[in-house]
């Protein structure tokens, strides 16, 4: 029985979703998780399968593509890293990213869930970067998987799904062994699955920005931070010719 709206908020119009949905159902029919406004914070979730795609007389009359689920994770991603860099340091208000990602549990619920922390989200995004966000969207894809699939908690996302979920879902269970090699290899991997993979040396060097900025903050180590800045100094020298006049 419909007895309710959807309440989540597009961050572009600010107006509600407002799709019926059931009293019990954890997302509304275009993916949104159907939890209060001000628990959801605007939060960007998962989107419509490709089979609620088909079903849906509206896409079938304006001959709408179907959703690409792969392409949606990197833009939640980068959403997120906007968000995080836009909100105050979660860090000086007392929220660590490697307390919440110590408890795999607490990070399912903080990050993933409909009544996520966005002050926990904004923690992660902030000390880990783009793979933070990365990571934040690997639990909200994990929480999905466990209300879609009886509430299991691990190996779901393997069983069911491949491409940028598989990959993220990897991210979020491998992250803290990922040496640097291998993470600008899963940071390939997920934008040829957006369909922006690039492979010149531009590309290449931001690959490598992004994943020595998260294994700086993960290990703070020397050499670390040494990689970080080796990795800056690259960025820098390919770009500084396209910004500075």
């Amino acid at each position: 029985m419909l007895t309710r709206r959807c309440g989540f908020l597009f961050t572009t119009t600010g107006r509600p979703c407002g799709n019926r949905v059931g009293e019990d159902a954890p997302w509304c029919r275009a993916g949104h998780p159907c939890a209060p406004v001000s628990a959801l914070d605007d939060a960007v979730p998962g989107a419509p399968s490709a089979r609620e795609s088909r079903n849906d007389p509206r896409a079938r009359r304006s001959g709408t593509a179907p959703f690409r689920r792969d392409a949606d994770i990197v833009q939640r991603a980068t959403a997120l890293v906007r968000r995080a860099l836009s909100s105050d340091d979660a860090e000086l208000h007392g929220t660590r990213a490697d307390h919440i990602l110590g408890d795999e549990g607490a990070a399912l619920m903080l990050l993933g869930s409909p009544a996520a922390s966005e002050p926990a989200r904004a923690g992660v995004v902030q000390r880990f970067g783009l793979v933070g966000a990365l990571l934040v969207v690997g639990f909200e894809e994990r929480w999905r998987g466990c209300t879609t699939h009886g509430g299991a908690p691990r190996g779901v996302l393997h069983r069911g799904h491949k491409g940028a979920v598989a990959l993220v879902d990897t991210l979020v269970r491998d992250f803290p062994k990922l040496d640097q090699r291998q993470l600008e290899r899963l940071l390939r991997q997920l934008e040829r699955c957006a369909g922006t993979g690039h492979e010149d040396e531009v590309a290449r060097a931001h690959r490598m920005l992004h994943a020595t900025y998260a294994l700086a903050a993960r290990d703070g180590t020397d050499r670390a931070h040494r990689a970080y800045l080796r990795a800056l100094d690259r960025v820098l020298r390919l770009v500084g010719p396209l910004v500075i006049p």
